[in-house]
């Protein structure tokens, strides 16, 4: 029981960096459109701001464009890549030929001269 007391304690102790990390790279997203103090506004200020701001709309969708062309472009490797792995087993393999061994012909001679 001790064994595993231990054993749960040094799992939870090693993964707490991990989360820390994770923690503090979701905090640390900032997206264009948010700025300090922006985090009160309601959605009628922030469409008002936005619609005042035409630039910083430009560039949010600019983000969101560029966005959307990464996710179709990882899209269309992983549909490449299934393709690739479908034609794979598809295709028949091979048979591998093994090398074939010439055997040399040995004659056989008496030895010792011929009388004659």
């Amino acid at each position: 029981m001790r064994k595993l007391l231990v054993l749960l304690s040094a799992l939870l102790l090693c993964n707490a960096p991990a989360w820390a990390q994770d923690d503090a790279k979701a905090a640390a997203t900032i997206t264009p459109t948010s700025l300090p103090g922006e985090e009160e506004l309601s959605a009628q200020e922030r469409a008002e701001r936005d619609f005042l701001m035409p630039v910083r709309r430009k560039r949010a969708a600019a983000l969101e464009a560029v966005e959307e062309k990464a996710r179709a472009a990882e899209a269309a490797i992983e549909a490449a890549k299934a393709a690739q792995v479908v034609a794979a087993k598809a295709a028949a393999p091979e048979p591998i030929v093994a090398p074939v061994e010439e055997r040399k012909v040995v004659v056989k001679r008496k030895s010792g001269r011929s009388r004659r």
